[in-house]
């Protein structure tokens, strides 16, 4: 037979483990702990109540996102435009050979304008 939830909870005695009375979760429901947040006074993050400070933090935490930043050395950078530059004269050149068919066949059907 398997074992359920309650059966894995019994200690050797056959009773259910007794809570500890220091523990955080036995002293305060989830809802009191949440009203406790609802309530502080200081708001929560690093984000200031007047725009200045929130400019001023947003900025700061900009220059320290920044500082992580892995900058491409100039070849790579070099040789990332040059993909990408011949990437969208192929999509341009594909198009284009597209489109002067598809003007033909609308032209030769006589819909074009």
């Amino acid at each position: 037979m398997a074992k359920t939830t309650s059966d894995k909870k019994k200690s050797a005695t056959g009773k259910s483990p007794v809570k500890q009375a220091g523990s955080l979760k036995a002293a305060l429901p989830r809802s009191a702990a949440r009203a406790e947040d609802r309530h502080s006074a200081t708001p929560r993050g690093a984000v200031s109540a007047k725009p200045v400070g929130r400019v001023r933090t947003f900025f700061r935490e900009v220059r320290v996102e920044m500082k992580k930043v892995t900058w491409p050395t100039r070849k790579e950078l070099l040789k990332s435009t040059g993909v990408v530059i011949v990437a969208v004269v192929i999509a341009a050149a594909f198009i284009g050979v597209f489109d002067y068919i598809w003007s033909v066949v609308v032209n030769a059907v006589g819909l074009g304008g």
